[in-house]
Protein backbone atom coordinates (compact mmCIF):
# COMPACT_ATOMS: atom_id res chain seq x y z
CA UNK A 1 0.00 0.00 0.00
CA UNK A 2 1.73 3.34 -1.02
CA UNK A 3 1.21 6.34 0.96
CA UNK A 4 -1.13 8.18 -0.81
CA UNK A 5 -4.15 5.27 -0.29
CA UNK A 6 -2.68 4.74 3.11
CA UNK A 7 -3.55 8.36 4.55
CA UNK A 8 -7.26 7.52 2.81
CA UNK A 9 -7.34 3.93 4.21
CA UNK A 10 -6.11 5.78 8.09
CA UNK A 11 -8.64 7.80 8.17
CA UNK A 12 -11.08 5.65 7.12
CA UNK A 13 -10.24 3.56 9.96
CA UNK A 14 -10.00 6.57 12.45
CA UNK A 15 -13.42 7.50 11.77
CA UNK A 16 -14.82 4.32 12.22
CA UNK A 17 -13.08 4.08 15.44
CA UNK A 18 -14.05 7.21 16.42
CA UNK A 19 -17.74 6.37 15.72
CA UNK A 20 -17.57 3.12 17.41
CA UNK A 21 -16.31 5.53 20.72
CA UNK A 22 -19.35 7.78 20.06
CA UNK A 23 -21.88 4.79 19.85
CA UNK A 24 -20.72 3.16 23.01
CA UNK A 25 -20.55 5.89 24.80
CA UNK A 26 -24.01 6.81 24.39
CA UNK A 27 -23.87 9.50 21.27
CA UNK A 28 -25.64 7.52 19.00
CA UNK A 29 -26.76 10.59 16.34
CA UNK A 30 -23.37 11.63 16.26
CA UNK A 31 -21.95 8.22 15.91
CA UNK A 32 -23.91 7.46 12.98
CA UNK A 33 -22.87 10.85 11.40
CA UNK A 34 -19.07 10.39 12.05
CA UNK A 35 -19.90 6.81 10.80
CA UNK A 36 -20.87 8.27 7.43
CA UNK A 37 -17.26 9.87 6.86
CA UNK A 38 -16.06 6.32 6.35
CA UNK A 39 -17.02 5.61 2.71
CA UNK A 40 -16.87 9.68 2.12
CA UNK A 41 -13.44 9.58 2.85
CA UNK A 42 -12.82 6.35 0.58
CA UNK A 43 -14.64 7.48 -2.20
CA UNK A 44 -12.42 11.32 -1.79
CA UNK A 45 -9.17 9.20 -1.70
CA UNK A 46 -10.15 7.04 -4.82
CA UNK A 47 -11.26 10.47 -7.10
CA UNK A 48 -8.04 11.70 -5.99
CA UNK A 49 -5.79 9.08 -6.59
CA UNK A 50 -7.51 8.27 -9.87
CA UNK A 51 -6.83 11.72 -11.19
CA UNK A 52 -3.01 10.58 -11.38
Amino acid sequence: MDGGKGIYVGGTLISILISLALYFSGRRESAIFVGLWAPTILNLGQSLLDED
